[in-house]
């Protein structure tokens, strides 16, 4: 008889056996998490396993071979799976070690791995015995701070002062973080409403932080369009855009739409465009607009080719929150770190030039266009913008300064920090009226 609800811990291995490298498609487990039913307390068991697990990938996995007279074979990697997931809610869970130590042999039995059951119970009960910071003490930093080995050497290499703080900001979980629609109400009205448990962004005007963290179905006015969940960061881009009533405005690679409603809600009077590559991903533009009452043309095309859906008439501002290596959102999509090599970056910094390139032209004199990444790679960002004057008569760059002093050569830089935004560049640049 199947069980009335399926046991968490096994759908986190069967997800994770799908996302991670070495067994499944490399699926995104943003993605893989969206299909699954689990709810209450057993989806968020399931959820917190899945993302645990790919935040401590590496230290987990060298502790874990440590203990291994022999390895494991390619075709157990649900076995290895399991004795990870087991490990991670030892050491980073407030789950009682006995229970945990318990599940594994019984989940192993389950994934028709019988044999491991002895490996499970042997694995976890020596790891009861001790802690993270005992087992991960001496490990190499690039293991400890459970990073791949290229990118804890670019984040030395391109932020030498700030990489360990980095890299720790990264493992943690991210705050809840709220954009605040204040066609409804001021931010002040949040704050009273959420009393203790809320506190104003330091950055946007329009940021709430929110603690402790809670299904955003249960957000008062959620529904209503009153709130969307948005990292502060993400947020920041539309404070440096001036849009006068009437103003035609370019959102290039709209989805999956926050930004796109965010600039709906500050810009009601504009004309907004919301244009993406993806059409499947357009749905979540429009279900974004739908959900805030606010309109706007969503079309479908790739912003490095205009020809194919500009209609000739030039925009006031555009907003390039360009295609990125994700690299300072790592706490939200920790799998990503598993999934980006480093032959990925230079297609991604040519995409990024080749859409700035294109997008130029369909700027009118005079007006701005917003460059953004969630990346903390140079290349992708103060470098890329560097280029991108070098090479463009007409280009000025006039970002403002945003809270502390950027430690980038052009833009602004923010760099991941606990309890705060995430990672994030940004670049505002004016076309001259010569």
């Amino acid at each position: 008889m199947a069980e009335a609800t399926p046991n968490p811990r096994l759908v986190a291995v069967r997800a994770l056996n799908r996302v991670l490298p070495g067994s499944g498609d490399g699926a995104s487990l943003r993605e893989v998490l969206r299909a699954q039913a689990l709810d209450g307390a057993a989806g968020g068991l399931m959820r917190d396993l899945c993302f645990g697990v790919c935040r401590y990938l590496r230290p987990l996995n060298h502790w874990l071979n440590q203990q291994l007279s022999k390895p494991l074979k390619p075709s157990a990697q649900p076995v290895r799976l399991a004795l990870l997931c087991g490990l991670y809610e030892l050491w980073f869970s407030d789950r009682a070690d006995h229970a945990v130590v318990n599940a594994y042999p019984d989940l192993c039995r389950k994934l028709k791995a019988g044999w491991a059951s002895g490996l499970a119970n042997a694995v976890l009960r020596k790891a009861s015995r001790i802690d993270a910071a005992t087992a991960f003490a001496d490990y190499p930093d690039a293991v400890r701070w459970s990073l791949p080995d290229w990118l804890w050497q670019q984040w030395q290499s391109d932020w030498p002062d700030q990489a360990a703080a980095m890299a720790e900001a990264s493992l943690t979980p991210p705050p809840l973080t709220l954009r605040v629609n204040q066609r409804h109400h001021h931010r002040d009205h949040w704050l009273t409403q959420f009393g203790d448990e809320a506190r104003a962004g330091a950055l946007s005007p329009w940021a709430l932080y929110l603690s402790p963290p809670r299904p955003v179905t249960a957000l008062p006015g959620f529904a209503e369009g009153e709130l969307t969940v948005q990292d502060e960061a993400a947020q920041l881009p539309v404070t440096l855009m001036a849009v006068p009533d009437g103003a035609r405005i370019l959102d290039a690679c709209a989805a999956p739409g926050g930004k796109t409603g965010q600039l709906a809600e500050a810009f009601p009077g504009a004309r907004l465009v919301a244009l993406d590559v993806s059409e499947p991903r357009l749905r979540q533009v429009r279900e974004a607009l739908k959900r805030l009452g606010a309109e706007a043309t969503v079309l479908q095309g790739d912003a490095a080719e205009p020809q194919s859906w500009w209609d000739g008439e030039p925009f006031d501002t555009i907003l390039l929150d360009a295609p990125c290596s994700a690299t300072g959102i790592l706490r939200r999509q920790p799998d990503v770190k598993w999934h980006r090599r480093r032959q990925d970056l230079p297609a991604l910094v040519d995409l990024q030039a080749r859409m700035l390139d294109a997008l130029w032209p369909l700027l009118r004199p005079g007006g701005t266009l917003v460059y953004a990444t969630c990346s903390v790679l140079r290349a992708e960002n103060d470098q890329q913008i560097s280029a991108f004057l070098e090479r463009t008569e007409d280009a000025i760059e006039d970002t403002p300064g945003i809270g502390d002093p950027s430690p980038a050569s052009r833009g602004w830089q923010l760099l991941p920090r606990d309890q705060g935004p995430d990672g994030f560049y940004l670049a505002r640049l004016r076309k001259t009226m010569g």
